[in-house]
């Protein structure tokens, strides 16, 4: 039998605020890379999380785990074939996504990537997972707009951040970017946030949820999600790193740089386990909202780091506002 853990709805709120913590954190580690290649980064992430997730999985449902593909893949294997079609997606969003975060900051280019993942990731998840039972329309649109409303408030800060940088693009926090790269980098956000929405319908799809009773038990879903998501780092970064030649740097890289990405691995699909497991019990509607508030602690880490360093108060304050409003959509999903 798959394991199916028996969540309160508070635990699977709190999973759900965990893996949010989770996905917000593991960034962090592209302060750490230097001149390192980011797809070496890249792909030692997905195939940690690749022999995480079927370690856990087996851990967990032993050969159950078989059982359920074996079942979901005969009654209907568009669960199956488009789980993984969207690890590959989602992927390949956010090896894009990366770069651009390594080049203007995650201050400035988390909200816009956000701001898709809140509004489309919502829609698809309410559409194709349904809503529960005690979650009201009214109060899932006041939490997207309190959401909304915390992304536009960081973007602010992020452009007030920018506007103050001397002239010669370089902001007091230490980033060095110039108006092109700024403009690059969010043109990128853009092309890469048609990719990402692909996690939410992958999960929303392909899950077996409390609103959505067909498709794979959970560590069967992970599994093949998980696949995607190798297969999508190998055909962007893997390929990328034979077209600059940099496997053999890959291969040899010393622990002191690898364990970022396998820290990261750890962290992305640890946090993607958790939130999963609190989506069977939740549906999708309730976890993905949640889930965006990774965002708060993105721009926690980017003050942090110093990426507000000699920012205007003007900055701060919207970066403030912005937070308050990602506790409060977090509140209206989850109140009563």
């Amino acid at each position: 039998m798959n394991f199916s853990p028996d969540l309160s709805t508070n635990q699977a709120i709190l999973m759900s605020l965990t893996a949010a913590f989770m996905w917000g954190t593991w960034f962090i580690s592209l302060k750490y890379l230097g001149d390192y290649p980011l797809d070496g980064f890249y792909v030692t992430l997905f195939s940690t999380s690749l022999l995480l997730v079927w370690s856990v999985g087996i851990a967990l449902d032993g050969t159950a785990l078989f059982g359920n593909l074996q079942s979901v893949l005969q009654a209907d294997p568009s669960r199956v074939w488009l789980t993984i079609l969207c690890g590959i997606l989602y992927v390949l969003g956010m090896r894009i996504s990366l770069y651009v975060y390594s080049v203007i900051g995650l201050s400035l280019s988390q909200p816009i990537q956000a701001s898709v993942n809140v509004l489309a990731g919502t829609a698809i998840a309410a559409w194709v997972g349904g809503i529960p039972q005690g979650l009201t329309i009214s109060r899932l649109i006041i939490s997207l707009i309190c959401l909304t409303g915390a992304i536009i408030a960081s973007m602010l800060a992020g452009r007030w951040q920018v506007q103050s940088q001397p002239e010669s693009g370089q902001p007091g926090g230490g980033l060095k970017f110039t108006a092109r790269d700024l403009w690059r980098g969010l043109g990128l956000l853009a092309f890469a946030s048609l990719f990402l929405p692909a996690y939410t319908f992958g999960i929303s799809y392909g899950l077996r949820s409390t609103t959505h009773p067909q498709g794979l038990a959970v560590m069967p879903f992970m599994t093949m999600l998980a696949t995607g998501a190798f297969l999508g780092s190998m055909l962007s970064s893997g390929v990328l790193l034979v077209i600059n030649k940099q496997w053999k740097i890959v291969l040899k890289t010393p622990f002191s740089i690898a364990r970022f990405g396998i820290i990261s691995g750890l962290f992305h699909y640890g946090g993607n386990i958790i939130h999963t497991f609190a989506t069977a019990f939740l549906s999708s509607a309730v976890s993905w909202p949640l889930g965006v508030t990774a965002g708060l602690w993105t721009q926690l880490w980017g003050l942090a780091y110093g990426e507000f360093r000699s920012a205007p108060k003007k900055a701060y304050a919207a970066l403030i506002s912005g937070i308050l409003l990602y506790l409060l959509g977090a509140y209206f999903i989850v109140g009563r």
